[in-house]
């Protein structure tokens, strides 16, 4: 049996509510269909019809429904009408939810039959007093609930049916606002707080910017209040962005006014450090970059900015503020924390992302969980401890399989563990797993602490940490993943060609990207996308200017990284081509390299 409103007969209740059938009126509906239709009200009692539907209104809402087009679909139907007073557009509920529209209830809602029982909403009346955070501080309890202190209990703000001491949350004050895992997760994918308008992609791959759903009449939602605050964020859209977009819309912050900075790449950090520093540099101007070079006439000449941030996102994750070989957490460095050094780390990697830089990559899920969701709500791994030493206590407490195994590590490693304030008292074996859970805790998160804040008040330049949080898929892939091996077919679309092409050397350029991308030439795709453009990925924001192609009466290619431009040497035959276009990139690249190694060597 198919619905009357979207004609489909799929019967799953969480997405389209019950649905309903009168037999005597041979009529079939979803609830959400129903409730969400623009036209009908509750004249009747909850009994009556279907849900106070009267079977009368119903007939004459699908009356006027078959006069409408569905926006996505393009069929008659469609129920739902945009709150946009000009809008014409109408939408069946079910074509709505795939294109992530926004449904909503506004307006008053009509009394229903248990509402008018007595104590109906006693339970409201009692305020939730509980703390659910993973790790509650409180010795006396998850239920203990002092007012005036640190152990008083705030419930989220938005929707009220979690809690947390104010002690176990890191909360100064009860006025901080705070927000359970689960309302957090959901706000900062689907941006429900600050949308108002959505895009949509009709069958015809047309934009079209779609608005909230019609404000519908006063109906009503079978469900108590704090349960309707979680569905409807829910149910907004969850704006699975670009990140490229999300990148460029933050590049909308940079002025025109520019800020030259004077780097020396084989000392990019204490370069970059300097300038960063200076009392006049602002992080939203365009930022000009000069090399300086490291002999001793001390010569100068035009920088890519990309370049620039591409070599100092490499010198951070290589650096002792970050612990780990591959995805990496913050360190300890005391120097570091005096010197302010972590907050200068998360400052240029948000300048870097709005300015055009590569994608750092290197992010721990723990770390980036941190960021987005808060340490209390963060539980790290085994793979997070760097020190071998902590490593090997976890691995033989985890191991133990007997208590005498497990009493037998403790003893060993009393000291330590009651260094760090973690002497749990150990009745059965299956403690060992909070133990553990205790120690990783303390030396992935609490021991680095201060670092971490320092970090984070960094990455709020130019509001990059708010959009990290906002979009957490989205930058996670950016944060801790490296972006995809280059190919011949990427690098071929990648570079356009401004001039004329001459056929013959466009042929051997394609040719030659095969040959690299199948392991015949002594260069790799990055290596060429180096030699042309100073990166060795493409930035997650694109590269400006676009990378481009030349074509020159020259033996040799020349990479101009300012412009992003290659031109291509002019050759009689292929195996030329493919000779000198090796002999070039590698050689250039490694000059640059043992320039860097000289300076640093000495």
């Amino acid at each position: 049996l198919a619905c009357v409103f979207c004609r489909k007969n799929d019967d799953c209740a969480i997405k389209y509510g019950e649905k309903k059938t009168n037999e005597k009126w041979n009529l079939t509906v979803h609830y959400y269909c129903l409730l969400m239709s623009s036209g009908i009200w509750q004249r009747g009692k909850e009994e009556e019809g279907v849900y106070g539907f009267l079977i009368e209104d119903i007939r004459k809402e699908v009356n006027r429904a078959s006069k409408l087009k569905c926006s996505v679909c393009r069929k008659n139907g469609a129920s739902i009408g945009c709150v946009a007073p000009r809008c014409k557009r109408s939408y069946h509920f079910p074509c709505g939810l795939q294109r992530e529209c926004i449904f909503q209830f506004t307006g008053n809602f009509a009394d229903a039959s248990w509402e008018l029982e007595e104590n109906a909403y006693q339970e409201l009346l009692e305020p939730y007093e509980h703390c659910d955070i993973r790790r509650c501080r409180c010795k006396e309890g998850r239920d203990y609930n002092a007012p005036d202190s640190k152990w008083e209990i705030k419930r989220c703000q938005c929707c009220g049916s979690s809690g947390t001491h104010l002690a176990c949350s890191s909360l100064r004050s009860w006025e901080q606002n705070w927000e359970c895992l689960e309302c957090r997760s959901i706000i900062y994918n689907s941006d429900f707080r600050k949308a108002k308008k959505h895009t949509l992609s009709n069958s015809n791959n047309v934009a079209i910017t779609d608005c909230l759903l019609e404000e519908s009449s006063p109906k009503l939602p079978r469900q108590s209040p704090g349960a309707q605050s979680k569905d409807l964020l829910r149910q907004g859209s969850k704006f699975r962005r670009d990140i490229s977009t999300i990148l460029i819309e933050l590049g909308f912050q940079i002025k025109k006014k520019s800020k030259r900075l004077y780097i020396k790449k084989a000392d990019i950090w204490t370069s970059a450090l300097a300038e960063f520093r200076k009392y006049n540099f602002n992080p939203s101007y365009v930022i000009e970059v000069v090399f300086i070079e490291n002999d001793d006439f001390g010569g100068e000449h035009p920088g890519s900015k990309q370049e620039f941030l591409s070599l100092l996102m490499q010198h951070l994750e290589n650096c002792p503020l970050f612990e780990g070989s591959l995805s990496k957490n913050l360190s300890l460095n005391s120097q570091a924390l005096k010197e302010n050094l972590y907050y200068e780390a998360g400052k240029m990697l948000a300048i870097s992302l709005v300015h055009g830089g590569p994608s750092p990559g290197f992010f721990s899920k723990t770390l980036f969980n941190c960021l987005v969701y808060g340490p209390e709500n963060t539980q790290p791994i085994l793979d997070d401890v760097s020190d071998f030493d902590v490593a090997q206590i976890i691995i033989r407490i985890n191991t133990a399989t007997n208590m005498d195994d497990l009493n037998s590590v403790i003893s060993e490693y009393c000291n330590y563990l009651e260094l760090i304030g973690c002497p749990r008292l150990i009745t059965t074996l299956t403690d060992k797993y909070m133990l553990v859970e205790d120690i990783l805790v303390y030396q992935v998160i609490k021991r680095v602490q201060a670092p971490f804040e320092s970090f984070k008040q960094g990455l709020k330049t130019l509001g990059v940490l708010d959009k990290i949080q906002m979009y957490p898929e989205a930058f996670c892939n950016i944060l801790c993943h490296k972006p995809e091996n280059l190919s011949a077919k990427i690098l071929r679309y990648l570079f356009i060609v401004h001039t004329l092409p001459d056929m013959q050397v466009l042929g051997f350029w394609n040719s030659y990207l095969q040959s690299v991308e199948d392991g015949k030439s002594a260069t790799t795709m990055e290596d060429i996308l180096i030699f042309a453009t100073g990166c060795n990925s493409i930035p997650p924001a694109g590269f400006k200017p676009t990378p481009s192609i030349e074509y020159l009466h020259m033996d040799f290619p020349i990479g101009n990284k300012c412009n992003n431009c290659l031109a291509l040497p002019m050759t009689s035959t292929y195996k030329k081509f493919q000779e000198n276009m090796d002999f070039a990139i590698r050689n250039t690249l490694r000059l640059e390299k043992e320039k860097s190694s000289h300076y640093n060597g000495h």
